[in-house]
Parts: structure tokens; sequence; C-alpha cells
């Protein structure tokens, strides 16, 4: 494996420093009737007040209704990004190792908006080749098990939306080199094992591109209509792009076919296998582990 470049401070990009930026939140409506008030507790509040035995309330700063344990544990989980200072679900940050201290969440420090626009324009020059070559890799795994085809032509993508954005409707110029304006989106996640070709794939701005990045189609095209014509442009169901996410049941077919040439083939990159194994069992209750006939330790 590579090892990892120091990128403290390398950008010059970060907030303010007024928000803890590693705490998680617990963001909730309160749960009085009629209150429609947002509250949130930090996770350190109430490991703090579990360790006290003291009861755990969140008295709503609207109405004064104590919302308890019960409502604050369906709470979903939050956190601020470093750079633009928003609070925002964890969905919205990239996945990283957690550890006890800036990372105890799990996520990045930056959402994927300021991590796309902002930091990786000027870090992704500073990276070296064999950084580049392993990054490539990384996207060559997800390609063989999502079952890529390669060779995609943009011509024809390009033709048959248009020339235009398909989220903001944004004229683009067809290039084939140099800078573009354009990017081909996986129209379901390639990080859920969907593939991209010329049939599929859908033609978004740069722009669109990040905002769509890692997310399902529902989860960004709102209008039901805009979702039908989703559906015709890329030939996938109606029912599967406007649902929830779902990894790509072909993907998982084969790698469960043989778990062990799976690892074999990428022990290499042990991370990535266990955090494919994770999604895999987190989506689908399946632990692909079960079906191979040894797992080396570090991989466990």
């Amino acid at each position: 494996m590579v090892r990892r470049r120091k990128t403290t401070n390398i950008t010059d990009i970060k907030g303010t420093g007024v928000v803890d930026y590693k705490v998680v939140w617990r963001v909730f409506e309160c749960y009085r009737p009629g209150c429609d008030q947002i509250n949130k507790i930090s996770e350190d509040q109430i490991d703090e007040w579990s360790k006290n035995a003291n009861t755990i309330q969140v008295i709503c700063s609207k109405c004064g209704y104590p919302n308890d344990i019960n409502v604050i544990e369906r709470a979903a989980r939050w956190k601020y990004c470093r750079v633009c200072e928003w609070l925002q679900p964890l969905e919205n940050f990239h996945r990283h190792k957690p550890t006890s201290a800036s990372f105890r969440s799990g996520r990045q420090l930056e959402c994927k908006t300021c991590k796309n626009q902002r930091i990786n324009p000027k870090l992704n020059p500073l990276r070296t080749s064999d950084q580049h070559r392993e990054a490539s890799q990384h996207r060559r795994l997800y390609n063989i098990v999502s079952g890529d085809s390669g060779k995609i032509d943009s011509q024809v993508i390009f033709k048959k939306f248009e020339g235009k954005c398909f989220y903001c409707d944004k004229e683009l110029e067809y290039k084939k080199r140099g800078k573009k304006d354009w990017a081909l989106d996986h129209t379901l996640p390639a990080k859920l094992f969907w593939s991209i070709n010329t049939n599929n794939a859908t033609l978004l701005c740069n722009d669109c591109n990040n905002l769509k990045h890692d997310k399902w189609p529902s989860e960004v095209y709102k209008n039901k209509e805009k979702l039908k014509k989703l559906s015709v442009l890329t030939g996938y169901t109606l029912e599967l792009i406007s649902g929830e996410p779902e990894l790509n049941p072909d993907a998982i077919k084969k790698i469960l076919a043989n778990v062990d040439k799976f690892i074999e083939d990428w022990i290499g990159y042990p991370d990535e296998i266990k955090k494919i194994r994770d999604l895999i069992l987190q989506m689908t209750g399946i632990d692909i582990y079960e079906k191979a006939k040894q797992i080396p330790e570090f991989i466990k």
C-alpha cells in the first residue's frame, strides 16, 4: 500500500474554527404534536449523562417539551463540515476509518461537496504517480465487481441528452479532449456496485455531478416526472430508481460465487475488501466471509 501523504493544512482551506467538527449530533423534530422545532444533542453529552446515570432529556427550545431517550435514540446522526461549517447528515460525508479523535464519527472532516469542489482540486495535483495508480486500482476493483464494460461512447450519450445537464438543463459543450464542463454520471452509484455504460449513463454538468455524487436518483431528483424521464433515458425501471438505494444483485451474486478468488485477487487492498464485506452485510444481511474457506486475520 502507498503511504498516505500528510494533508494537514496543505490547502489552507478551513472554516472559522467556531464549530466543533469532531462532534456527532443527534438531530430530531420535537415530539410534541403541533411543534415543528428541530432540536439537537451531542453524543458526547449523551455519553456523559449515561455515565452519571442521569435522565437523558432534551427540552425543546421552542415549546419546552421534554423529549426523552426514546426519541433521541431514533434521531439521525449529523455533524458539522470543517470547511463550510454546515450541520449535515453523516451520509453527506465520505467514510473514514474511525479514531478516538477527529474521525470518531467514521466520516471525513469535510462534506462531500467541499471535498469535491474545494479540497480535491488542490490536493489531486500534489499526488504522486504511485498514489494515482493506487486510486486507479481502487476504481478498477469496483468497476470489475459492478461489471463495467469499459469503453463508453460519450457522443452518443451527449446526443441522447440533447447536450444538456439532466439536472439543471444547462447547455453543455461537447469535447473529446481538454477541460470539459460536463461529466458522465453513474446513474446508480458505483459504490453500490452499479455499472456505467453508454446505455445507462447520465449527462450532468460538473457542479451537478458533484451534487449527485454517490447518491441514489430518488435522493436527488425529487420530481416524479424527472425520474420517469431518467428511466426512459437510462433503461432502469422507474420502480428501481425511485425507490431506496440498493446493491446491484448481479454483483453480489458474482462475489458470492467465489469469495476466495475475490479475496485473493484483491488481497493487496485489505481495507477495500473489508468495506465491501461490511457494505454487503449492512444492506443485505449476507456475510461474504461465511462463504470463504479461509479469512486472513488482517482483513477480519
